[in-house]
């Protein structure tokens, strides 16, 4: 009989009672508990219980690590060092927690991203996306802090400071790795492979963060923020850092960075008293007319469109990137954007019958023309491309490059992806990319 085998036939009620015996004994450990508790007899008849009963806690290297972990992160008392913390979870929660947990095929992770200097944006939610304020419990529940504060003593959330910034929170759910030991230390089992290999679709963010963020950034931020006509900023909000909670058990997660990385400033009330608030970003009033608009049906048109042949390349990618990368090399990365979307290694090559024939560059400006139905986008490329140019070849700049070229750069990227998202709504979702693109210039 399989260990599968055995553990279906196993009920519910059975499987609860036989954890929570083998976990007794190591909730009736005294703190602070033996100086091995891998080594420990407790731990070695839990873990070898876990192995008979449990395909998920295949012996493997990383086995006990995970089971540890697990332990400490519901609370096993003799590793808690706070009074106040300790005996939090019962042993038959623990036992139910632990059950589920080795049985569960899929997984939720949650990804925390701080809007730092953000105004007061609409509420949103669509798809797997959720963009608003929590309160201090709310957040405490999202980080898991009560695990972590188990794994980590010296750990304490700053929910407050937290609670005053709004949070873009993005869920993603999807089969696990089956092996418990594999998914607390992934390392070990890739020692043969080439560590250093590029994964080329890898961006800044994790792919569901990038995807949750292209709706976003497909909005006007440079025709909306405040700081335009004095050349400041033209992004509506920064992410400074994004924190996964794993939503594994067997997973230790990383401790959160400190609200200190967000942007806050002193301020006073009216009867002179000191107090500490958000540096904001004031948007115009358009931009809660726009945003609201962000739903499930347009987070669906837009998903649709992300799908199709028409975004096979890297747009995504480049877009995000443009937006949360810096100086020249925001106008190189919104550049590339526009290539990503509208060029074709074919351009090199010999044009379809009825096309003119252009350089691959004069092609991009006059498919730039068509998709946007305006002539003037066109020359706004040449302009720019004359820009990457003389810094790609190392031409002199006797000046800095103005602010409105990368707001240029920006809004065109952004007008040429919006534009894309529409065709792919349309017929032209029906057609590979290359004719869809032929059909342009």
């Amino acid at each position: 009989m399989t260990d599968e085998t055995i553990s279906q036939s196993l009920d519910a009620g059975v499987k609860l009672e036989t954890m929570r015996a083998v976990l007794q004994p190591l909730w009736s450990l005294p703190p602070p508990g033996p100086d091995n508790l891998l080594a420990d007899p407790a731990f070695v008849a839990f873990a070898r219980h876990c192995e008979a009963y449990y395909p998920a806690a295949k012996a493997s290297f990383g086995l006990h690590f995970a089971l540890s972990d697990a332990l400490r992160a519901l609370g096993l008392p003799c590793s808690q060092r706070a009074e106040a913390e300790k005996g939090d979870v019962t042993v038959d929660e623990a036992a139910a927690r632990l059950v589920a947990a080795l049985e569960a095929r899929s997984i939720t992770r949650r990804y925390l991203c701080p809007l730092d200097l953000a105004d007061d944006l609409p509420e949103m939610a669509f798809g797997p996306v959720t963009l608003r304020k929590f309160g201090k419990d709310e957040l405490a529940d999202l980080f898991d802090d009560c695990a972590l504060r188990r794994l980590y003593p010296s750990h304490r959330l700053d929910s407050a400071r937290l609670s005053w910034v709004q949070w873009l929170v993005v869920e993603e759910t999807e089969e696990m790795v089956p092996e418990i030991g594999r998914r607390a230390l992934p390392f070990f089992y890739d020692m043969a492979s080439d560590l250093g290999a590029i994964d080329v679709h890898a961006g800044q963010y994790a792919p569901a963060v990038t995807q949750a963020l292209f709706p976003l950034l497909l909005e006007p931020w440079e025709e909306w923020t405040s700081l335009v006509g004095v050349g400041g900023d033209w992004r509506g909000f920064l992410i400074p850092w994004v924190h996964l909670e794993t939503g594994d058990l067997f997973v230790r997660p990383r401790t959160p960075p400190t609200a200190e990385a967000l942007t806050f400033e002193e301020a006073y009330g009216p009867r002179g008293e000191e107090y500490e608030r958000p540096v904001t970003l004031y948007l115009s009033g358009q931009a809660d007319e726009s945003l609201a608009r962000l739903d499930q049906a347009r987070w669906d048109k837009i998903l649709m469109a992300a799908q199709s042949d028409l975004f096979s390349t890297p747009i995504q990618h480049f877009l995000v990137r443009g937006y949360f990368t810096e100086g020249m090399d925001q106008i190189m990365a919104h550049m590339t954007t526009i290539e990503a979307a509208l060029g074709m290694l074919a351009d090199r090559g010999k044009a379809p019958p009825g096309n003119a024939k252009l350089a691959p560059g004069k092609r991009l400006e006059a498919r730039i023309a068509a998709l946007l139905q305006d002539p003037a986008a066109a020359t706004v490329y040449e302009e720019l491309f004359e820009l990457r140019s003389r810094f790609v070849h190392g031409r002199s700049f006797a000046d800095k490059v103005p602010s409105a070229d990368r707001n240029k750069a920006r809004s065109l990227a952004r007008r040429v992806v919006a534009a894309m998202v529409e065709a792919a709504a349309g017929p032209a979702a029906k057609s590979s990319r290359e004719d869809f693109l032929w059909s342009l210039a």
